[in-house]
């Protein structure tokens, strides 16, 4: 034990300590997506028209928004280890009153506070990943350990595909508010504060006072801090417009809802392959990255939507929009936690986060917006998905000259 105290003492965390950070974000991937495989069954137990399913995909990233603004910088005064695990209890507990729910309107509102609670671990997480690598590895671990969502994404596609035919929507909510309990427990035992944390805890090493928001916007930061939230905006409005939406459009196309939910993995699938090829490019290279899989995402949405395709066809082009929009996500993940030094990082993940919520409420909207408008067949909303992709793509080349000119700006240690 003293071994492993000093070894986390040095930044240098172990395979357990990441292992426990991933299963972390793996389970709340799945609490995240429960909504989305729950959808098209909810539209048949409670009649509703596929327009009204938008708010209720939309809730949780509402309270995503809210908890990574607000709930998530705390970890940085109170400890991460501890905000996660009062997270993770708390949302746990609303998932199962939310199998409960006897009505759209509770539902919504049950979803916003599990979203609070989501969006409390996922700045902290990817951020105490960072604190327990090696300065080398930051972005790498940051990057790898947010594959943990995707992979969560998998797995709620799976169990529904499993559950929802014979025992209903509530079921996924049942599980989604079984495993933050199992896992907090696991985390409560085994998992270290942050070392960083710990070394400004101590009398001779505490920092006068606490950076807060504003630290971000200093020092010739404001142009970089606009940029990186305005790539998590348009990142994040992709990735849950098209989760959020696939399995109700495949679900429209014919197909029945296991198959409909296995297409839906199948995106997060991709997502899992891209998210460890983009994780592993940022050992070397940093808002590039985002460049090359944000481009490639639209294109990969432009031949999605170019013509009718067959079922296997669509299938791995699914794949590979998910492996793009995905490794996108990740990339930002890695690249913007690398960006900011240890004091300031979960808040600016969490502003990043928050602000990107944005981008990921609006995406749900959107799809809602476009079948009012008569925008019904599947392909145009792959098309509407194109712009965004190509915004993140620009700004992140801003970045990436911008950093290289003046790396100095965000990146003091």
């Amino acid at each position: 034990m003293a071994h492993a105290a000093q070894s986390v003492e040095r930044g240098r965390g172990g395979a357990l300590h990441f292992s426990l950070i991933l299963l972390a974000l793996v389970v709340e991937g799945f609490d995240l997506q429960a909504a989305n495989f729950a959808a098209p069954d909810l539209v048949e137990s409670f009649g509703l028209e596929r327009a009204q399913v938008g708010p209720f995909l939309s809730a949780s990233l509402v309270g995503v928004l809210v908890g990574a603004a607000f709930v998530g910088p705390l970890g940085d005064r109170m400890g991460r280890k501890r905000l996660i695990v009062a997270c993770c209890v708390a949302y746990g507990l609303l998932s199962l009153i939310a199998a409960a729910a006897q009505s759209l309107g509770q539902l919504i509102v049950l979803r916003f506070l599990i979203g609070v609670g989501l969006g409390g671990v996922l700045p902290n997480a990817i951020a105490l990943a960072g604190e327990l690598a090696s300065p080398a590895r930051r972005a790498r671990a940051m990057g790898l350990v947010g594959i943990g969502i995707t992979l969560g994404g998998v797995l709620a596609g799976i169990v529904a595909a499993r559950l929802i035919p014979s025992y209903g929507w509530q079921s996924l909510f049942v599980v989604g508010g079984i495993l933050p309990f199992a896992i907090a427990l696991v985390l409560a035992v085994f998992l270290p504060e942050s070392p960083a944390l710990a070394r400004e805890a101590r009398p001779e090493t505490r920092p006068q006072t606490r950076p807060g928001p504003r630290a971000l916007f200093k020092n010739g930061a404001r142009g970089r801090t606009l940029a990186i939230w305005l790539i998590f905006a348009c990142v994040l409005m992709n990735v849950y417009l098209l989760s959020g939406w696939i399995p109700l459009l495949m679900s429209d196309s014919g197909f029945s809802p296991a198959q409909a939910a296995w297409i839906g993995s199948a995106y997060h699938a991709g997502g899992v392959v891209g998210g460890v090829i983009a994780s592993l490019l940022l050992g070397r290279l940093r808002w590039p990255v985002v460049v090359l899989f944000a481009g490639l995402a639209g294109a990969s949405l432009v031949a999605l939507g170019a013509r009718e395709w067959s079922t296997f066809a669509i299938t791995a082009l699914i794949i590979l929009v998910g492996l793009l929009v995905t490794g996108t996500q990740n990339a930002i993940n890695g690249a913007a936690g690398d960006s900011y030094p240890t004091a300031l990082r979960a808040t600016g993940l969490g502003w990043a986060f928050g602000i990107g919520r944005l981008g990921s409420i609006a995406g749900p909207l959107v799809g809602s917006l476009a079948i009012m408008v008569g925008l019904t067949d599947p392909r145009d909303l792959f098309f509407v998905a194109v712009a965004p992709m190509l915004v993140a793509a620009l700004a992140a080349a801003w970045l990436a000259r911008a950093m290289k000119a003046n790396p100095s700006t965000l990146e003091e240690r």
